[in-house]
């Protein structure tokens, strides 16, 4: 029995979902009412974050996908070449900042759960704040390093990601409106 796998959506979640399937040899067809990359992918900030998730699934599933993405942008680059542009992923951290007294336990109180989980979440001094960011206020009364914090220019890999499971074999359909299921009898 060859199985099929219908993607909703055509965003980064549904590209990458379906190059995952096709290059698992998987029959994937991704249906997008506009076209791809169209929707919130083309809206966001493209941050790759687990400084904004506390212990959990959401978390789990965060560190997985920052430990993958190194490995994805390297992938894409390699498979597409020149045929699109970089999709900028830039492993550049993040930082959490305070600038009040009443802020600053609840911060630091948030990145030791998430050190029990395994990110990496470092308190950092406001000199050291100030060096990883100049023009921040200096004010700052709690800061916390987070490394494995990235980011990538979001259209441009959700069109990379889509053309990758195009070229394993994935159908990419735009123009095209799910209403709802078609139950076969």
């Amino acid at each position: 029995m060859t199985r099929h796998v219908v993607v909703v959506g055509g965003g980064i979640v549904g590209a990458a979902c379906a190059r995952s399937l096709a290059r698992s040899g998987i029959r994937v067809t991704v249906v997008e009412r506009a076209a791809v990359a169209s929707g919130t992918s083309a809206q966001g900030e493209g941050n790759i974050l687990v400084s904004d998730k506390g212990p959990g699934a959401e978390l789990e599933l965060a560190q997985l996908a920052a430990r993958r993405w190194p490995e994805v942008a390297a992938e894409l680059a390699d498979e597409l070449g020149d045929a699109l542009p970089s999709i900028e992923y830039e492993p550049k951290g993040g930082l959490v900042v305070t600038t009040t007294d009443e802020g600053a336990d609840p911060l630091l109180a948030f990145a030791a759960t998430q050190r029990s989980a395994g990110v990496d979440a470092i308190p950092v001094d406001r000199r050291r704040a100030l060096e990883l960011e100049p023009w921040l206020n200096p004010a700052i009364t709690a800061a916390v390093y987070y490394p494995e914090d990235a980011q990538v220019q979001p259209a441009i890999a959700t069109e990379a990601l889509a053309a990758s499971a195009r070229r394993a074999g994935a159908v990419v359909r735009t123009g095209v409106e799910v209403t709802g299921p078609i139950l076969d009898a």
